[in-house]
């Protein structure tokens, strides 16, 4: 089963009205991220970035932001992956009216691939 197919159903679950599992995204990471090899994950973040676009749950949508971290370290390099950033600026976008949490993970990504504007540290619209 792919990377993809594999967080699309931790994710179902996680939106379920009951969670039965609070650590489900910690065992996702555990299980899917932590063993993939450097290529593989690079390649993942360029395999989930519709993904990343279609989030609308500020919950669910920090949860994949963590995973996409998880995955930027996994793939041991900061090179972007190259759809990342084409969706940079939607993602900016669909992340305004969330919290400041979800506005933390999308920076803390950014900066990992040190993709903010020169001289700031925080990423701000475009």
């Amino acid at each position: 089963m792919s990377f993809v197919n594999e967080l699309l159903k931790a994710m179902n679950e996680w939106n379920k009205d009951t969670v039965e599992d609070e650590w489900l995204f910690a065992r996702f990471i555990e299980q899917y991220v932590d063993t993939l090899s450097p290529s593989d994950a690079f390649q993942a973040i360029n395999d989930i970035s519709e993904i990343l676009t279609d989030l609308l749950d500020e919950s669910t949508a920090v949860d994949v932001l963590q995973i996409t971290i998880y995955l930027a370290r996994q793939s041991k390099t900061t090179e972007v992956p190259v759809k990342l950033l084409k969706i940079k600026k939607t993602l900016i976008n669909q992340l305004e009216n969330m919290g400041d949490y979800a506005h933390d993970k999308l920076n803390e990504l950014f900066k990992y691939y040190r993709i903010y504007k020169r001289g700031q540290s925080e990423v701000t619209p475009v």
